[in-house]
């Protein structure tokens, strides 16, 4: 009996060993500085002695990132509430989390690969992908008869494909500094402001309609430090200058 208990403890132990050779952790990867200085926060994974990273698809300056708290200073000012972004995060890793737990309960975690392990971690829902959400709501319209929103969805669609060169582009991955390149992007093709802000304004409908479907948290929303300029067009210019005679 005692024999018994010895070994079941053992096997206990080296199981709770094996468990504990899969977590994550949150931090800034200073390998890589990205071309404003700025350095991607992410999520290192480490499993069966090998590591890999997913992003959050948030990048700060190195000196508002605090090390010992593995979260964002309050002296960050491009968000409205740093409590909620690190809130958010959090959250994330609990998510994650719960997912290594489950693989382990089920006797499965040993047996993946650091691969499929993330992307157990990464697949949050049928349309985490901001490009098949959208296309999904563009044929809905379709359906609905409302040909020119859903062409205005399918357009932005292809356009960000384009920028991204053909990577998928997840909802937590579409940010305040995605739209800052996009916008440099954009204008560097020679675009105008006009078509820069029909084409930000089919990605907030399609953004806000995510946050609706439970897809992302609002505190992540991009447009809250954002405006979508919009220039007179000549008919609106005259007219405009017509009545003020």
């Amino acid at each position: 009996m005692i024999w018994f208990d010895i070994t079941h403890l053992f096997a206990n132990f080296f199981s709770t060993l094996n468990y504990m050779r899969t977590y994550l952790t949150l931090l800034l990867d200073t390998r890589r500085a990205k071309k404003d200085g700025s350095f991607p926060i992410i999520f290192r994974l480490t499993h069966l002695r090998k590591t890999t990273s997913i992003s959050t698809g948030y990048s700060i300056l190195e000196k508002f990132w605090d090390t010992k708290k593995c979260a964002i200073k309050k002296t960050y000012t491009k968000v409205e509430s740093i409590a909620r972004l690190n809130t958010l995060l959090l959250k994330e890793e609990a998510r994650a989390n719960d997912i290594i737990n489950q693989l382990y309960d089920k006797g499965k975690l040993n047996y993946l690969s650091i691969t499929q392990v993330k992307n157990r971690i990464t697949r949050n829902s049928t349309y985490d992908s901001f490009y098949k959400f959208g296309e999904a709501l563009a044929e809905d319209l379709k359906a609905a008869h409302r040909y020119g929103t859903a062409r205005s969805y399918t357009g932005i669609v292809s356009i960000l494909r384009t920028f991204t060169k053909g990577k998928d582009l997840k909802f937590n991955e579409l940010n305040y500094d995605l739209i800052k390149r996009f916008e440099r992007y954009h204008f560097a093709k020679g675009n105008s402001v006009n078509s820069l802000s029909s084409y930000l304004r089919a990605v907030k409908a399609i953004y806000n309609k995510g946050i609706k479907a439970g897809l992302i948290e609002r505190e992540a929303y991009p447009f809250i430090h954002y405006t979508i300029r919009q220039m007179p067009t000549e008919k609106k210019h005259w007219l405009s200058k017509t009545l003020e005679r």
